[in-house]
């Protein structure tokens, strides 16, 4: 695996090494000594997986401190537009967002540290979203941003979200703490 540089500080995309042969795939997503070597977390806490339809819209989600957390996300399945934006106060890229696509073709997964709100568009029907995160679920710690308040275009023109991440404040009204 290599861990490559972003534009962004504290995030991270991650080019995984795909091992194919007659049982089928192999991919190594954790590995201690690489994420040292980027000075990144590799421990964590908690681990889950979505499985999406196509236009299923998912955040943009965080966690506020104490149990803000850095993580980890890949696909396993199909494929997601993958969207990361910047809601560290102090951040040259504050509001700013980066995004990039994860599929089970291109193995490629995202690192993200604290501070950044994140979500993701399936490209395809049974898309399969693995998180790792450094800090566990805590609903009272939970926040999220309206998907269509901060600039990114989804590019599509009925998204299914979840009447919770309809709910959410825009990115102007939210009070970073970060």
């Amino acid at each position: 695996m290599e861990i490559l540089d972003t534009p962004f500080q504290d995030l991270y995309i991650m080019e995984y090494n795909s091992f194919l042969d007659n049982r089928g795939e192999f991919v190594k997503t954790i590995h201690k000594e690489t994420f040292l070597e980027k000075n990144l977390n590799y421990v964590f806490t908690e681990s889950f997986y979505s499985i999406s339809n196509k236009n299923v819209i998912r955040g943009m989600h965080f966690q506020v401190p104490p149990e803000d957390h850095s993580k980890l996300v890949y696909v396993v399945t199909g494929s997601i537009i993958d969207v990361i934006l910047d809601i560290r106060t102090s951040s040259e890229t504050y509001g700013e967002f980066f995004f990039l696509e994860l599929s089970a073709k291109n193995r490629k997964g995202i690192y993200i540290g604290k501070g950044f709100a994140h979500g993701f568009l399936s490209l395809e029907n049974g898309t399969t979203v693995e998180y790792h995160t450094s800090t566990s679920q805590n609903r009272e710690c939970e926040a999220g941003i309206r998907f269509d308040s901060f600039g990114y275009d989804w590019e599509v023109k009925k998204p299914i979200l979840s009447n919770r991440d309809l709910e959410f404040k825009i990115f102007s009204e939210i009070q970073s703490p970060f």
